[in-house]
């Protein structure tokens, strides 16, 4: 039994371009990890390497697997990939097609209409395993739990309990790709990034996130010897940084966990890598301490959800946080030597331009007591948030052309034009670093130390050509991505949408039911 996994190439990300970022497809990986055993797999990583869709199909071609497996972890990979599926079938290919990912987990019934085999809904390795092994002993896919697919016209689906125990997954096949592959030029020519996971889950409840409807709203973890395990794995391959994909590297119930963590990572010498996180500010603020724990366990980069300068946005989106956290804990991983990176979301539904004001004033402020750098996205409601249903609902979306759910254009209908918004969210970006530079040549004191800063600001003034073009051609760029969003609009879908309202009331409903029921079962067998 062979087995392809891709991640097709969707044209150069956001990260890519402003950054030189680019991380190994660490879903396919451990669904390789899962299944190594029992096939033999390769990994087809398009976007990493520049494959063009006829290269990639080219690719497979020459491998000739029985199963191609396509990640959707993002909905922009979802054209790309059926396209190519598209292209095997006109080659001959009659390889057995599934997708897997955060979009096809809440769009199902729309990629097997697209002549796609199976889908698997949610977490992957166990369901992935056993559909493999199912393919290759009996060809019946009828007992496998946890897959959507298409039987005599009509679609069937089924739900797997949680993976309650993470140590019980095999370990992600970092070894099958190249590891001077993944790289972050922004942070130096030689910076090789891996991407791993220590947790699963998302206590919080963001309204305009899929996380928790994709993981559950427990936080699993992986033991700290596991982690461990995995960071000297990938050491040994020749990483020199890490990315922590957990969507919360630190909860509040598993703080003392996590400091146990840090600790073994310092013990185990590490912390010669350099990590990426993903924090809440107002875990900083509440536990000042731990940000000299992070800096010493060798944390060179932290990613904080700013998302609003305006507290009833922040209330609107169900963040739960205060903007005096976010300033402390910016200031808190300065003080440290840590890079702080802040997201902010504009343009959703409930937010008018005086809220925006607010934000846009609230991130120039933050920038001058040490915040970093800053990422504005565009409100986009994902498939498995609340946010994307409720636009179902009241049929405010814009398009259902997942090419354009990339965080970087408006898709929903809003109190702002959709140009303003593209504009603005660019032109506000600029503005930000103009102003850090500014006070650079100006021989205005950083008030911290950030050594790493040095690689990202060369990085950066090599780069300024490509800004400067990008800059120009801003305003221009921004009428057309309004032009095309709304003739995208004109081809909305009533039965479409129809289907994508059934798959959240019936079946993402269902798939949450149950994995609570998992996790309660778990604490009452604790108890």
């Amino acid at each position: 039994m062979k087995v392809a996994l891709v991640r097709t190439n969707p044209g150069k990300s956001g990260y890519a371009s402003a950054y030189g970022y680019i991380a190994p497809p660490l879903g396919i990986l451990s669904l390789a990890g899962a299944i190594r055993e029992v096939a033999e797999v390769k990994v087809i990583d398009a976007e990493a390497r520049g494959l063009a869709e006829e290269e990639t199909v080219a690719e497979i071609e020459a491998f000739d697997p029985d199963i191609v497996g396509f990640t959707t972890i993002a909905s922009t990979y979802v054209n790309p990939s059926l396209r190519i599926v598209r292209r095997m079938r006109e080659e001959g290919l009659d390889s057995f097609v599934v997708f897997g990912g955060h979009h096809s987990t809440f769009t199902y019934p729309l990629v097997l209409r697209e002549g796609v085999d199976a889908v698997v809904i949610g977490e992957g390795e166990n369901t992935f395993q056993e559909l493999v092994k199912a393919l290759k002993e009996r060809g019946s896919i009828r007992n496998v739990k946890g897959i959507a697919y298409v039987e005599k016209g009509d679609v069937k689906v089924s739900y797997r309990e949680p993976i309650v125990n993470l140590d019980e997954l095999p370990m992600p096949a970092y070894d099958l790709v190249d590891s001077k592959t993944y790289r972050a030029t922004i942070l130096g020519e030689n910076a090789r990034i891996a991407s791993v996971e220590t947790s699963r889950g998302c206590p919080y409840n963001c309204e305009f996130c899929s996380a928790s409807a994709m993981w559950g709203h427990a936080w699993r973890f992986k033991s700290n010897e596991r982690v461990i395990e995995e960071l000297g794995f990938i050491k040994s391959l020749g990483y020199n940084w890490v990315f922590f994909v957990d969507d919360n590297f630190v909860v509040p119930f598993k703080y003392e966990e996590r400091l146990k963590l840090l600790d073994a990572i310092i013990e185990n010498g590490l912390n010669e890598i350099n990590f990426i996180i993903q924090i809440r500010a107002d875990i900083i603020s509440k536990h000042p301490e731990i940000a000299k724990k992070l800096a010493d366990a060798g944390v060179r980069v932290a990613f904080m959800g700013i998302e609003s300068g305006s507290e009833e946005v922040l209330n609107s989106m169900r963040k739960g946080l205060r903007k005096n956290d976010t300033l402390r804990a910016v200031q808190l991983l300065s003080e440290q030597g840590i890079i702080t990176y802040g997201g902010v979301i504009i343009g959703a539904p409930y937010e008018s331009r005086k809220d925006r004001k607010a934000t846009y004033k609230f991130v120039q402020m933050l920038g001058d007591h040490g915040l970093d750098a800053l990422q504005i996205s565009i409100y986009t409601p994902l498939p498995g948030s609340d946010s994307f249903y409720k636009a179902l609902k009241e049929r405010s979306l814009l398009t259902l052309n997942w090419d354009l759910y990339d965080v970087l254009r408006p898709v929903i209908r809003t109190k702002e034009k959709l140009w303003r918004l593209y504009f603005e969210s660019r032109e506000k970006t600029y503005m930000f670093y103009f102003k850090k530079w500014l006070h650079s040549v100006m021989g205005k004191a950083e008030e911290y130390s950030k050594p790493v800063l040095s690689s990202a600001k060369g990085y950066v003034v090599r780069r300024m050509p490509h800004y400067i073009k990008n800059f120009l051609k801003l305003p221009v760029e921004s009428f057309l991505v309004q032009k095309r969003i709304l003739n995208s609009a004109k081809k909305l879908d009533e039965s479409t949408i129809r289907i994508l309202e059934e798959v959240y009331t019936r079946h993402v409903m269902a798939y949450l039911r149950m994995f609570h029921e998992a996790m309660n079962q778990k604490r009452k067998t604790k108890v």
